[in-house]
């Protein structure tokens, strides 16, 4: 059989010379200067034999040279830690039996979302320039580090759902029990018990710092390692982002990730699994409800943040009242989802009507705005009455008091930022009718709602109460638990109220029951907060504010009638009056924009004058 050679081109030819003589790239220095041959070791041949010190001067590469080889580095350490993965991935699958500690068990797996277990707390590689890098194991939880006591854990834990599941509905009263959520998720438990912690010893406690740092541990890993989060994953970052300053932007990461997992495809699933039902409830159908009320506590928990911190909501809900109320009957619906279902749907009205606002603002159209107004305040009454019936029909009558008293808070607070949302729309200048009722429809509203922060609880409902004392007020009782959002509208809506009341120049017996209410809430807080909290001190701050405000116009007021005037009013402001009116809380203007706090009123003996100050000046 003859033997076919293939002639390589010249152009081969010379690059396969080229490679047999090639030299160093870079010569070492002493080579250099010697005009000798250098291999380009490093230290080279020649200074070793030599004994000499090897330097080199290395030359500056081609752009594109170190690209290609940052992309080559690159995909190397991709494989490599894509292999680590597979590896440990292929370990844990195998792995038969859950690991073990002296005093709970953990179990660490990898099923899916529909099984409801994490990803969260594997331990991950991941690459960087340097190669691989190992994100420090925080997959143990408080117990198993020694920061906590197994006593501590367990009392802390059911603190928190003796009050905190009520802000924070995303929990399913039958899967999220202690042991299920132990052996799930190290992370969903440590911000259990951190938020138990809290409640019960305080914010300035050295324990919860410590598991305030354990819990930014857990965060930190789940943003550098998890590509995939869990169901309980978004689970923690909601309960963190009740309890954080930076609430707004961990709600938002929540969201982030329960958009990720598909969370919101779970209620049309869900529609369709009730629609064919035939028998009982499957279990598919059950976990597709647990999905559906984690989706929408997150949801409900940024229509808050975003209504009242001054912004649009960042998502916009496929779903209508007709699919709310449908889930009102589920088998798997608590007390607490009606809670939750019922905010939801308060949170659509509130913002359609934000929309409607904001629209007709630009061009200032007052009668389209005063329509809008008019056309929610129905639909917020329609929505009263009918959860209402809601919460009389299908919630204990143990339960029920503090679900009617939440509802009935939810309300006016919807009605208080309604009317000054549009007011703000206008600046302040000569207000209008509209406008004047747009300040007197918040002021009665936020005297109501004040009302209802000091409702008690009917005494044949607690028998047990010694009749020497009396219940405390039903909604202050639970603000031991309260995340920090719910601490900012009770401060806002007192400050307001004491405000719009000085502002309008009600009678003084009027403005003197609203401050003695005032003073009663902050006696009722006092009692259960522990330790520091900001919108405490604001709270206290304006009751003293008002209160000494108060006290110089009614001596101003006497003073003008020891002298024969007139008593019904009293020209210009007094000094404490004006620091009064003038005190804006840096929380209620940069991190929660709520209405209100800037109105102007000069009292030159016609109540119903409203004026920009400034502008007169």
């Amino acid at each position: 059989m003859p033997i076919f050679r293939t002639k390589l081109p010249m152009s081969n030819l010379a690059f396969v010379e080229r490679a047999r003589k090639r030299r160093a790239i870079n010569a070492c220095t002493l080579c250099r200067k010697s005009k000798v041959r250098c291999d380009g070791g490093r230290p080279c041949q020649r200074c070793t034999r030599n004994d000499s010190e090897c330097k080199y001067c290395d030359a500056v590469k081609d752009v594109n040279v170190l690209r290609i080889e940052k992309l080559e580095e690159e995909v190397e350490d991709l494989r490599a830690a894509l292999h680590v993965v597979r590896m440990s991935g292929q370990a844990a699958h195998n792995a038969s039996v859950p690991q073990t500690s002296p005093t709970i068990t953990i179990r660490t797996t990898s099923d899916s979302v529909m099984h409801g277990s994490p990803q969260d707390d594997r331990s991950a590689v991941v690459a960087n320039n340097g190669g691989l890098w190992r994100q420090t194991n925080v997959k143990s939880n408080a117990v198993e580090s020694g920061l906590v006591s197994w006593e501590q854990a367990v009392f802390w834990y059911g603190s928190f759902f003796n009050g905190s599941q009520y802000f924070i509905p995303v929990f399913c009263p039958i899967v999220d029990t202690l042991d299920s959520v132990i052996s799930r998720s190290s992370f969903l438990f440590d911000c259990i018990i951190t938020v138990g912690c809290r409640a019960e010893e305080g914010c300035n406690s050295s324990t919860y710092h410590r598991l305030q740092a354990r819990l930014r541990e857990h965060l930190t890993d789940v943003l550098i390692t998890t590509q995939t989060p869990s169901l309980e994953i978004v689970q923690a970052i909601t309960v963190m982002a009740g309890y954080s300053e930076n609430g707004i932007l961990l709600v938002a990461l929540a969201l982030r990730f329960a958009m990720q997992l598909r969370l919101e495809d779970s209620i049309d699933q869900l529609m369709i699994n009730m629609s064919q039902r035939m028998g009982p409830v499957t279990e598919e159908e059950k976990h597709h409800y647990r999905l559906a009320r984690v989706w929408h506590g997150v949801c409900n928990l940024e229509l808050f943040f975003s209504l009242d911190g001054g912004k649009m909501p960042a998502t916009n809900l496929r779903t209508t009242s007709r699919r709310i109320r449908a889930l009102i009957h589920h088998p798997s619906r608590s007390s607490t989802d009606i809670r939750l279902l019922s905010q939801l749907e308060l949170n659509i009205l509130r913002s359609n009507a934000y929309n409607s606002v904001a629209r007709f603002s630009n061009h200032l159209d007052e009668t389209a705005i005063h329509s809008t107004v008019r056309g929610t305040v129905i639909e917020l009454s329609l929505w009263l009455e009918e959860w209402s019936t809601v919460i009389n029909a299908n919630i204990d009558a143990t339960d029920r008091p503090r679900a009617m008293t939440n509802l009935r808070i939810q309300y006016e607070w919807a009605l208080i930022t309604l009317y000054l949302k549009a007011l703000s729309m206008f600046g302040n200048l000569l207000m209008t009718d509209f406008q004047r009722e747009m300040v007197r429809s918040a002021k009665e509203a936020a005297v109501r709602h004040l009302h209802h922060l000091l409702e008690t609880p009917s005494t044949s409902l607690s028998p047990s109460l010694s009749p020497d004392r009396p219940p405390a007020p039903t909604y202050l009782s639970t603000f031991q638990w309260a995340i920090d959002f719910v601490w900012a509208k009770c401060a806002f809506s007192v400050l307001l109220v004491l405000k719009l009341s000085l502002l309008l120049r009600d009678p003084l017996p009027s403005m003197i029951r609203l401050l003695r209410d005032s003073h009663q809430i902050l006696e009722e807080l006092h009692n259960i907060t522990v330790g520091h909290i900001a919108y405490f001190q604001i709270l206290q701050t304006s009751v003293e504010k008002c209160e000494s405000a108060l006290g110089e116009h009614m001596s101003r007021l006497q003073q003008v009638s020891s002298h024969g005037g007139v008593s019904s009013e009293v020209s210009g402001r007094s000094d404490a009056e004006n620091e009064f009116q003038e005190y804006a809380p840096s929380e209620f203007v940069f991190e929660w924009d709520f209405p209100g706090l800037n109105l102007r009123h000069v009292p030159v003996g016609w109540q119903d004058l409203f004026v920009d100050l400034d502008a007169v000046l």
